[in-house]
């Protein structure tokens, strides 16, 4: 798939938000804005739905194979070498741990962190919650996607997705008012666990549904994606409206799948060369887009280090100690890039290759 700047963008802006929102609490201004940050993270996952369902329906709709191994494969060496590193430093190195406290390793190794977290006593790379989501989504939406490519259609996607994430509002409510406590239960029981967080995914693979089977009101959508981002940027107002009360009962049913579906909305927008978002290049968000994932997975424990070693000195100033931490965190993530994810994305793509040249060299030789 093409890169698109519009989606570039929005995965910039998606962790720059995140970032902001984590550097708050070390003084940095803007806090009004910061503190809607954590809405970054369910624009990831509307992204992640929208881009991996299109690259699987695609196949589908063109009536090709899905190769199970080389999608895993694919995400393997996305996913995994930067977050080995950067998780072994953590367990090696605590002066790195911005928390107070460190999940077994096996729940980082198996992604369940999400679903045992103790954030009162172990909240130590907790953000690792949404990338144990997404994990998830990649493990189970192409076996779904292969279970059902005979008699796929847009509206058995669309009651599926919409199944789902009507079901999550349920469990959302039904844990709000049976199961909640003090202290981070909300955390811990509604907000980081898989199951009750599937809104973006299932909202972005919609889109991409609609992407790829059909492509006539895409195409409208394409020539009308200015009027698309209005509607996302509404429904983001509306969010934002809801969400004042985060925790309340309204903003725990409601209010994620009408944040997921304005950012939908807002990534259909996007997609298209023609609107405000797509249209032009933002000079940096294609350096950020690229080092979005090692921003996400360092950005915590750097902010940490800096704020052990030179913190007091910088909190005379919020606009300095934004442009020290971000400069620190930049810098981490550009030498993990470097050093790690790059060179396996390299490595991927001939693995890959080599991989799919194995059937014809098995017949040469056979023949």
């Amino acid at each position: 798939m093409n890169r698109l700047c519009g989606l570039d963008l929005l995965r910039a802006i998606a962790i720059i938000w995140v970032m902001l929102f984590h550097a708050t609490k070390y003084g940095t201004p803007s806090r009004e804005f910061s503190g809607l940050g954590w809405m970054g993270v369910d624009l990831f996952f509307v992204l992640s739905g929208f881009l991996i369902g299109s690259q699987l329906f695609k196949l589908v709709a063109q009536k090709q194979e899905i190769s199970l191994s080389e999608f895993y494969l694919n995400r393997v060496f996305r996913i995994l070498p930067a977050y080995i590193v950067v998780l072994t430093i953590y367990f090696l190195v605590p002066f790195t741990r911005e928390g107070n406290g460190l999940q077994p390793l096996w729940q980082f190794l198996s992604f369940s962190v999400n679903l045992f977290i103790d954030t009162s006593n172990s909240n130590t790379f907790s953000h690792v919650w949404s990338l144990c989501i997404e994990e998830y989504f990649y493990l189970f939406f192409p076996i779904v996607v292969l279970l059902l490519m005979h008699r796929s259609s847009f509206t058995k996607i669309l009651v599926l997705s919409l199944f789902i994430v009507a079901f999550g509002m349920y469990l959302r409510g039904y844990i709000w008012v049976n199961e909640l406590g003090w202290g981070q239960s909300y955390i811990e029981k509604i907000y980081y666990p898989t199951y009750t967080r599937l809104d973006g995914l299932l909202a972005g693979v919609l889109i991409a549904a609609l992407k790829v089977f059909k492509p006539k009101l895409w195409n409208f959508i394409m020539n009308h994606s200015n009027k698309v981002l209005f509607v996302g940027i509404s429904g983001l107002t509306l969010a934002v409206w809801i969400f004042e009360a985060r925790f309340g009962y309204m903003a725990t049913v409601i209010g994620f799948p009408i944040l997921s579906f304005s950012f939908a909305f807002l990534v259909a927008g996007a997609s298209s060369p023609y609107s405000a978002l797509g249209k032009y290049k933002v000079p940096g968000s294609y350096f950020v887009a690229t080092l979005a994932y090692c921003l996400y997975l360092t950005h915590k424990s750097v902010f940490h280090m800096v704020n052990t070693t030179i913190g007091e000195q910088l909190s005379a100033n919020g606009y300095v100690a934004f442009f020290v931490y971000g400069l620190a965190a930049f810098l981490v993530a550009i030498i993990l890039h470097v050093i790690v994810e790059r060179p396996f994305l390299k490595l991927r793509s001939a693995v890959i290759a080599w991989d799919s040249r194995k059937p014809q060299q098995i017949a040469e030789i056979s023949s």
